[in-house]
């Protein structure tokens, strides 16, 4: 890919190419991205993880939710309100993770507000990012509407942030403000393509 110096260009070349990806593609990324994060070391310390409810050919979450709320650890998925403002919900470790979630207006499933508690934000330990593009340098690009940026910036420097991403998601250089936030590591997932 050509060296593109703005957002907008680079979030749509990104997400136009993600939305290419096959269901076969897809299923062996949500694979090796459990089997990629359990090798962490920061996933194998964090008590209490927050991760996203993939939506859009993001690299699936499914089988890393199921497992953290299957391991007594503290699950916490985001909730967006009209705001855009990303509100941390802890998902109860009890019965199915389907009972706790609705569908929001945008088509992503979230934590039923109704079901689950809002959770502490400075006991998460882990949070798992997703995004549009991503550098060597981990900067990050998202959607957009900053919602992310936001809500990272309010939480303690120890939480580690991890940025998960198809390997076509990981470019040399993205431009960068001061208002984005870094992740501490960006967990790359090969296509092969």
């Amino acid at each position: 890919m050509s060296m593109v110096t703005d957002k907008f260009t680079i979030r749509k070349q990104i997400l136009e190419k993600r939305a290419s990806l096959t269901p076969d593609i897809i299923d062996i990324a949500e694979e090796s991205a459990a089997k990629q994060l359990v090798l962490t070391e920061e996933y194998r310390k964090a008590k209490t993880i927050m991760l996203y409810m993939n939506f859009r050919n993001e690299v699936p979450t499914g089988r890393i939710i199921e497992s953290i709320h299957s391991s007594g650890r503290k699950l916490i998925l985001p909730y967006t309100n009209k705001a855009f403002a990303i509100i941390p919900y802890e998902i109860p470790n009890s019965g199915s993770l389907k009972d706790y979630l609705l569908c929001s207006d945008f088509g992503i499933l979230e934590p039923d507000p109704a079901l689950c508690k809002e959770a502490d934000a400075g006991s998460i330990d882990l949070v798992i990012v997703p995004g549009s593009a991503f550098d060597l340098n981990n900067n990050r690009i998202g959607y957009g509407k900053g919602c992310y940026d936001r809500f990272l910036s309010r939480l303690s420097r120890n939480v580690y942030k991890l940025g998960l991403a198809y390997d076509f998601q990981v470019l040399l250089s993205i431009p960068a403000t001061p208002t984005d936030v870094k992740m501490d590591k960006i967990l790359i997932i090969e296509t092969g393509n």
